[in-house]
């Protein structure tokens, strides 16, 4: 085999395994380090840290082979699953062979399309809540309002029952998500039983998490009703022989624990943020806002009709685009190459650390003109379909692509139609551009961004922006 490297920074200090500059710059700006790295060395990129090989994948083809055709060679890499199961226990994201293959089998079912019109009612319920509660305030901090919403959803939803009355609940999600993303990346972990603020944080929000989770899964057992939810079919699994999904056994409760823990972590503390980004970028363009209300207006007349020639689905576009520069993903888990292999003319040894993140790709500008600009005209038919594949992935991509991103998508359209058909956003334009990025397991704004708001007069607003609206 070609025994030829990736190009890639100097390594300094590098046989004596001591490459602090690049931990450092990956540690603290993992975003414009990679950037660099990819402008000034291209797709496949190599350098050390310490004693690990690392390969920086920014190409789609790349992509593709390590996420899809030979994602067997390439598992997550175990210190992060490691690290991961101290706050999840063994749940979807963490397990590997066929105890994956069995959980995500089983979970697949409460995303098949026909349930998504049950979500989309409880949605349409907890948001119909929130734009009443609205009404009485002439700004909203939206961070927290989508944190409290997506909080809503996801408890009605996937369990029953809703946690909106419990802030500390999200702040423990936030806690844990911040915990695990620090210690994966740390050079040396303490144990987890020292009393140090940050330890005692962290075994706070588990302890509080896994309290309530419980309380719901006794509630559950105790009132003996049977619900259509993510609840339900963990306790109560299918039995049928002829069933497609091959987990036939009642799970454990520390199974069934974990796998609501993955769910709830990776599903709403993911989504509220997306929807912050979302909701924000919106509020600096009027002009995509009477867009989008344009599409609303016609969809509620019953004049519009997504599947007609050359029609787009304007507030998907508008998600989609959100999605591109704030991924909800903005970096993969790291693989592992378990045995030595190649991706293009480059050898990659067996051992090596593999990093893929979306963000660097959303933002190149082979993929997307321009790509610092908020467009969602990217996403019509024509320029997605110019693109190359798979240059899109804020959910990943293969067999561990996010198991919910066609309900994400979904309940972000839903929830940005709905906002934007009975309030103007307003925002000023540089607030997004000024604020600090905080990258931890989701892409979080340094601060919560204010925005006003103004409930709409839908006969006065037609008027006035029937000029805006006849360019759509």
């Amino acid at each position: 085999m070609n025994s030829r490297l990736p190009p890639g920074p100097s390594n300094y200090l590098g046989f004596l395994q001591l490459t602090f500059r690049h931990y450092f710059r990956l540690r603290f700006d993992p975003i414009g380090f990679s950037k660099k790295l990819t402008k000034t060395f291209g797709d496949v990129v190599f350098f050390r840290i310490f004693h690990h090989r690392v390969i920086l994948v920014s190409h789609p083809k790349y992509i593709h082979q390590i996420l899809v055709s030979d994602s067997a060679n390439f598992p997550k890499m175990s210190r992060i699953r490691n690290h991961l199961r101290q706050a999840t226990g063994d749940g979807l994201l963490v397990t590997e062979g066929k105890r994956w293959h069995q959980q995500r089998t089983s979970t697949q079912k409460i995303f098949r399309s026909k349930r998504m019109s049950f979500f989309a009612s409880i949605a349409d319920q907890h948001i119909s809540e929130m734009l009443e509660r609205w009404q009485s305030h002439p700004t909203v901090e939206i961070e927290t309002e989508m944190t409290l919403l997506t909080q809503r959803i996801m408890g009605d939803g996937f369990f029953g029952l809703q946690l909106e009355s419990e802030p500390e609940v999200a702040e423990a999600v936030r806690i844990l998500s911040d915990s695990f993303y620090d210690e994966s990346r740390s050079i040396l972990n303490l144990p987890d039983w020292l009393p140090t603020p940050k330890k005692q944080k962290k075994r706070r929000a588990t302890t509080l998490l896994k309290d309530k989770l419980k309380n719901i899964i006794d509630h559950r057992i105790a009132s003996k009703n049977r619900r259509d939810d993510y609840l339900d079919m963990l306790l109560y699994p299918a039995t049928d022989p002829s069933s497609n999904c091959p987990h036939h056994v009642h799970a454990s409760p520390d199974e069934i624990m974990s796998q609501l823990l993955t769910m709830y972590i990776a599903g709403f503390h993911t989504t509220s943020v997306a929807m912050a980004w979302l909701l924000s970028l919106v509020a600096q363009s009027p002009e995509i806002q009477n867009k989008i209300l344009k599409q609303c207006k016609a969809e509620l007349a019953g004049t519009s009709s997504l599947d007609a020639h050359n029609q787009e689905n304007y507030a998907e576009m508008v998600v989609k685009e959100s999605l591109r520069l704030y991924p909800a993903a903005w970096e993969l888990f790291a693989r592992e190459a378990s045995q030595e292999t190649k991706l293009g003319p480059y050898h990659i040894p067996r051992g090596s650390l593999l990093l893929i993140l979306p963000i660097v790709i959303h933002h190149d500008e082979r993929f997307y003109s321009n790509p610092e600009e908020f467009d969602p005209s990217r996403f019509c038919t024509k320029m997605e379909s110019a693109r190359p594949p798979h240059s899109w992935i804020p959910f990943g991509l293969g067999p561990h692509q996010c198991i919910g991103q066609s309900l994400a998508l979904q309940q972000m359209t839903q929830i940005l139609k709905s906002v934007v058909l009975q309030f103007q956003l307003k925002l000023p334009p540089d607030s997004i551009q000024k604020t600090k990025v905080v990258p931890k397991v989701s892409l979080r704004p340094a601060m919560d961004f204010k925005i006003a708001i103004v409930e709409r007069n839908l006969a006065t607003d037609e008027h006035q922006n029937a000029e805006v609206c006849a360019n759509y």
